[in-house]
C-alpha cells in the first residue's frame, strides 16, 4: 500500500555566523584572542564609549571577500556598514555594526556533495560583515539571587554571516549544508570553525506549508546552534510543533525561539523581529567600503582547491568513493597529506585505507600540528606491505613505532625482527598436531575452524606470515592423506 503524502512541506533557511581568523578586532586593536580573565580585551571603541571611532580591519575585509567568492557570490564593488539598533545586556554600545542593503555580496551557492547523483546546490541570498557582541552568562550561586555575568572580551570580533534562501528541505540536509560550510571556511583558512567555542554558529527559519501550496508558511527563527546534531534535533522538534498546530487548526506564531538540549524542546524567547525593528540606517563614523578590481582579481586567483572539486577529482584520478574522497577532504591537512603520501611513492587506495583507518584514528587534521607519520616514512612502510615484506598486522606495529619515537620503517623491521616469514609448514604442522580434536572437526565438515587454525599460528608467528599463505597451507593439509601426528 503506497503511504499517504505528506500534508506539508519543510522550508528551511539558515543564517550562519562566522568568526574570521584575524589577531584584531573588526573595528579596533584588541586582540581576538586571550588567555587572561573576562573583559580583559576591551577598549573604549569596542565597548562603545563616547569620542571613540572604528577603523576597519584590512584583513577581515579579506577573509570575507575570500568566502564570498568561494561561495560564487557577486562582490560588491561599494559597500556600507550600518547599525542595527537593539537592546541587549552584552551589547554595551546599543547597536551592532554590521551591513543591511548594502552588503559585500550578494547571491551564491553552497554546492552540497550528491552521491553518484548531481550536486544539491544550495542558493545563498547574501554575505555581509559585522562584529560580534558579547557574552552573558547567568549563573545562580549558592545562598545567592540568581544574576547574569558580562563578559565583552567577544565584542566586536570580526564575523561574516552567510544567508541560505528557503531552499532546504530537510532538517538533514540543514545539517548536511552546514557541515559543507564549515569545511569550505576551514578550507579558506576564513574561520577555526570550532562550534563549541560559538566561533562557528548559526540560526535555523523554519516554516510548513501546505504540500500543494507554494506560498511559504509564517516562519519561526530558531536562535543560537552550534551543534551540527543540535541543528537537527531543534529543526525535527519545531517541525513536529508546527505539525500538530497546523493540523489542529492553529495558527503557527513568528517566534523566535531557543532549542533546550535537555527536554528536546524548543523554548518561546521572544516575538520575532521585522527589519524595521532594527533601526537599521549608515554608521555616520565609517565611509564606503569600496574595492579595487585589480584587489579582488588577486583575491580570485589567490584562492586554493575548493573542497568540492578536490573531492570529485579523487574519486575520478585515484578511484575513491565518494564516502571516502568525502572524509578526506573534510580536513584541508588530511587532503594535503594523502596527497603528500601518493607524491612520495604510495599507491591511492592503500594509502586512502590507511589514512583513513589508522591515521585518523589518532589525529583528524584540525589542530596545528603535523601528521602522526611523516608521508615519506609512511609511504615506505605501505610499500614494504604492498610488496608483503611486513604484514598487515605488523604494519600496524611499525606504524605505532614510527609515531611514537620515529624512524626508518625497513630498520624498524629488521631491528626488531618483523619480516614476513615464509617458512611456514612447520608452524602449520605444529598447531594441527596440538589441536586433534579440530581437526577432526574440520575434516566432519565444520570448515570454519580453518579461520581458528590461522589465528594459532599468527599468534605463534607474532603476525609475521599472511594470513592467506596460511590458509592455503593449513587446507592443503587437512584435506590431504597425510595425518598430522603430536610433536
Amino acid at each position: 500500500m503506497t503511504p499517504p503524502a505528506p500534508r506539508f512541506t519543510t522550508v528551511i533557511g539558515l543564517e550562519v555566523h562566522a568568526q574570521l581568523q584575524t589577531t584584531t578586532k573588526m573595528f579596533c586593536r584588541c586582540p581576538t584572542q586571550g588567555t587572561g580573565g573576562p573583559n580583559g580585551r576591551v577598549c573604549p571603541v569596542c565597548l562603545g564609549l563616547p569620542g571613540a571611532l572604528p577603523v576597519p580591519n584590512q584583513e577581515a575585509v579579506r577573509l570575507g571577500v575570500r568566502a564570498a567568492l568561494a561561495l560564487g557570490c557577486q562582490v560588491q564593488p561599494s559597500s556600507q556598514f550600518a547599525r542595527k539598533s537593539y537592546f541587549y545586556p552584552d551589547l554595551p554600545k546599543g547597536y551592532q555594526i554590521s551591513q543591511h542593503d548594502r552588503p559585500l555580496a550578494w547571491g551564491g551557492e553552497l554546492v552540497l556533495p550528491g552521491s553518484g547523483a548531481e550536486p544539491r546546490r544550495i542558493p545563498l541570498l547574501r554575505l555581509h560583515l559585522e562584529e560580534d557582541a558579547g557574552r552573558s552568562q547567568h549563573v545562580s550561586p549558592p545562598g545567592e539571587p540568581p544574576a547574569t555575568l558580562l563578559d565583552f572580551d567577544r565584542c566586536g570580533i570580526p564575523l561574516v554571516e552567510i544567508v541560505t534562501r528557503p531552499a532546504l528541505g530537510s532538517p538533514q540536509e540543514a545539517s548536511d549544508a552546514l557541515k559543507e560550510l564549515r569545511t569550505l571556511l576551514r578550507t579558506l583558512g576564513v574561520c577555526d570553525g570550532n562550534l563549541e567555542n560559538g566561533s562557528f554558529r548559526c540560526d535555523a527559519n523554519l516554516s510548513l506549508r501546505p504540500a500543494d501550496d507554494p506560498t511559504l508558511g509564517t516562519r519561526v527563527e530558531i536562535k543560537n546552534l552550534n551543534s551540527f546534531r543540535h541543528l537537527r534535533l531543534a529543526l525535527e522538534e519545531e517541525t513536529a510543533r508546527q505539525t500538530e498546530l497546523l493540523a489542529q487548526g492553529r495558527p503557527v506564531a513568528p517566534e523566535t525561539r531557543q532549542f533546550d538540549p535537555s527536554s528536546g524542546r524548543t523554548l518561546v524567547l521572544r516575538n520575532k523581529e521585522e527589519s524595521k525593528d532594527y533601526r537599521y540606517f549608515p554608521d555616520p563614523d565609517l565611509p564606503e567600503l569600496v574595492l579595487a578590481e585589480d584587489w579582488l582579481h588577486a583575491q580570485r586567483a589567490a584562492l586554493p582547491e575548493l573542497p568540492a572539486a578536490r573531492r570529485a577529482r579523487f574519486v575520478r584520478e585515484h578511484g575513491l568513493s565518494d564516502y571516502e574522497a568525502g572524509v578526506l577532504v573534510t580536513e584541508r591537512a588530511v587532503a594535503d597529506h594523502y596527497e603528500a603520501l601518493l607524491e612520495a611513492g604510495a599507491r591511492s587506495r592503500p594509502a586512502a585505507s590507511w589514512v583513513l583507518n589508522e591515521v585518523l584514528r589518532v589525529w583528524d587534521g584540525s589542530g596545528d600540528g603535523p601528521p602522526p607519520v611523516p608521508p615519506a616514512a609512511l609511504a615506505e612502510l605501505l610499500a614494504l606491505l604492498g610488496a608483503g615484506a611486513i604484514t598487515g598486522t605488523v604494519a600496524k606495529q611499525v606504524w605505532e613505532e614510527l609515531r611514537q619515537h620515529g624512524g626508518e620503517p625497513a630498520a624498524l623491521v629488521t631491528r626488531l625482527g618483523l619480516g614476513t616469514t615464509t617458512d611456514l609448514d612447520p608452524t602449520v604442522r605444529r598447531v594441527l598436531a596440538a589441536h586433534p580434536a579440530q581437526v577432526a572437526q574440520y575434516r566432519a565438515g565444520k570448515a570454519a575452524l580453518l579461520g581458528f587454525f590461522i589465528g594459532q599460528a599468527m599468534r605463534e608467528l607474532r603476525g609475521r606470515a599472511d594470513a592467506t599463505e596460511l590458509g592455503r597451507r593449513f587446507a592443503a593439509l587437512l584435506e590431504g592423506e597425510d595425518e598430522p601426528t603430536g610433536g
